[in-house]
């Protein structure tokens, strides 16, 4: 069964639409019944549609990770054009290249402490 933003791209696709982030972000509220008037809810429920598809073997799943990526690269702050981001390997959240992340220090800590308990073996 295809997701709400599936069908979103799809309903872009079939319309002859342009698939970027404010014609999929419209698009999918619309077909997914969100309250216009609650953005907050409307924005989180994008955001995790986004981040819990799928990638499959399909033609909607390239053009979802596109925007996808767009959408995360601007939302963090990215302002080359066709900019990239990438996901944190040990949480899922997306990054922008070359930038710290909240996570890091605990993940140095944890590895510097495993280090430490190996060489007292």
């Amino acid at each position: 069964m295809p997701s709400n933003l599936d069908l979103a791209v799809r309903a872009l696709i079939n319309g002859k639409q342009p698939q970027t982030v404010p014609t999929v972000f419209g698009t999918y509220i619309r077909i997914s019944g969100l309250d216009r008037e609650d953005a907050n809810r409307s924005v989180l429920a994008f955001e995790r549609a986004l981040d819990k598809h799928p990638l499959r073997e399909d033609d909607l799943s390239p053009i979802i990770a596109r925007v996808r990526n767009d959408y995360w690269y601007t939302k963090l702050g990215g302002n080359e054009q066709g900019g990239v981001c990438h996901v944190c390997e040990h949480c899922g959240t997306m990054l922008l290249p070359n930038r710290k992340h909240k996570h890091d220090k605990g993940v140095q800590k944890a590895s510097a402490i495993m280090k430490a308990g190996k060489s007292k073996s």
